[in-house]
């Protein structure tokens, strides 16, 4: 007799567990299948702001959702934008959401499309703002979106930051990103760390040759000019 209630309390409990986990995939799939035309609809949103007005698109990253914001950015960044109200809105989110420790992948994805509408828009103003990530920014891609902004605005103000990424040496990919940057650049203070970069056996061929490339591009000094001059 126990051992009868034992295997239909089993039982019992196995059906229980099967209900919950069909009810759990149903709501999965449910949730799964909602996502989709909500994705649809940003897209389409965004698409029906960039056949109108620049100035729409940014007014939606001022009010949008995470994901309405990175959508924008795309969109001002595929257009060459590089109007005084969209780099004041690059400005704004190049650090969205960085400093928040629950930081959720929409916020990470504003601050990418953030960084590629700089890269596009080449504004001095955006320096010190992208800097900021340099220092604080955990993601990657991110970091390398940043670096290849700073490269393309070609300020002197931005090698701090860019020699602090060097130095860290996170991953290959950013120090090669670095390197180029800081050659577009061209200032004589990333000639130091160019150097030891170019010898440096820790790193890949590519990584060291992009160094060297850096080297060739920064002008020597006028000292250096004179003294070439007067030994000739």
């Amino acid at each position: 007799m126990l051992k009868k209630i034992f295997i239909l309390t089993l039982v019992f409990a196995f059906s229980l567990t099967s209900i919950f986990a069909q009810e759990s995939n149903t709501n999965s799939e449910s949730e799964s299948n909602g996502n989709k035309p909500r994705e649809e609809l940003s897209k389409n949103f965004i698409d029906a702001l960039a056949s109108q007005d620049e100035n729409l698109l940014v007014e939606a990253i001022e009010s949008g959702s995470p994901r309405v914001k990175a959508l924008a950015f795309e969109a001002l960044a595929k257009k060459g934008s590089s109007s005084e109200a969209l780099v004041n809105a690059v400005n704004r989110y190049v650090t969205y959401g960085l400093n928040n420790t629950a930081s959720q992948n929409s916020d990470s994805e504003v601050r990418y499309q953030a960084l590629k509408a700089a890269k596009v828009a080449k504004s001095e103003t955006s320096v010190s703002a992208i800097s900021q990530v340099l220092y604080a920014e955990q993601e990657t891609f991110n970091i390398i979106a940043a670096v290849q902004a700073l490269g393309e605005i070609g300020s002197s103000k931005a090698v701090p930051a860019l020699l602090f990424q060097l130095r860290l040496g996170k991953t290959q990919g950013i120090v090669y990103e670095v390197a180029v940057a800081l050659g577009k650049i061209g200032d004589k203070l990333a000639l130091s760390d160019l150097i030891d970069l170019s010898q440096d056996d820790r790193y890949f061929v590519a990584v060291r040759q992009a160094a060297v490339d850096a080297i060739k591009n920064i002008k020597p000094s006028s000292s250096s000019s004179e003294s070439s001059s007067s030994e000739q």
